[in-house]
């Protein structure tokens, strides 16, 4: 367990007056107000970067994956599309709990838009590839609605974990203790 400023403060030789007059500053009503304050300024901000490098993220994705698409045999594709939709799915968890205390209304806006757009893209992607095996007569089509949904399924399970976590968590703190 890490210790805390005062304790470290007194191993390096601090005084107790150095030490309160220290502690009064940085946690002065002043400082927690400036503080507050830059947390609800800077909430849209981070909200809106994160949604916006969510949507590239989503759309470079799609860009790189084209050729893939046409190279790759459905096990395989399943199996990369898989793993890529779960990284970004995780990256995006990582977004959407940072941006959860802004307010609900943004949190679910952000969660029902970037797995639809990333559904979209995906499908989008897929169907771009297919049309080019077509003009090359590449015999590698792939089914579109398959391939976005094994991506959605990955992309969105890191959120499910996160909120099952959270219910379950929820859940075992409102239990009545056991009786012994």
């Amino acid at each position: 367990m890490p210790k805390s400023l005062r304790a470290r403060l007194i191993e390096k030789g601090w005084s107790e007056e150095e030490i309160d007059r220290t502690l009064n500053v940085m946690y002065s009503a002043e400082k927690v107000k400036k503080q507050e304050y830059f947390a609800v300024a800077t909430h849209p901000i981070i909200y809106w970067v994160g949604l916006v490098v969510a949507i590239i993220g989503n759309f470079l994705l799609s860009v790189t994956m084209i050729p893939f698409l046409m190279i790759l045999n459905s096990t395989q594709l399943y199996i990369i599309l898989g793993i890529v939709g779960f990284v970004f799915g995780s990256m995006f968890n990582v977004i959407i709990k940072d941006i959860e205390h802004v307010d609900q209304r943004h949190h679910i806006m952000a969660g029902a838009f970037i797995p639809a757009l990333a559904l979209i893209t995906t499908y989008v992607m897929v169907n771009v590839a297919n049309r080019f095996n077509d003009i090359i007569k590449n015999p590698n089509p792939h089914n579109a609605v398959i391939l976005s949904v094994v991506y959605l399924v990955c992309f969105s399970a890191p959120y499910f974990f996160y909120k099952m976590r959270d219910i379950w968590a929820e859940r075992k703190h409102k239990l009545p203790p056991q009786a012994s």
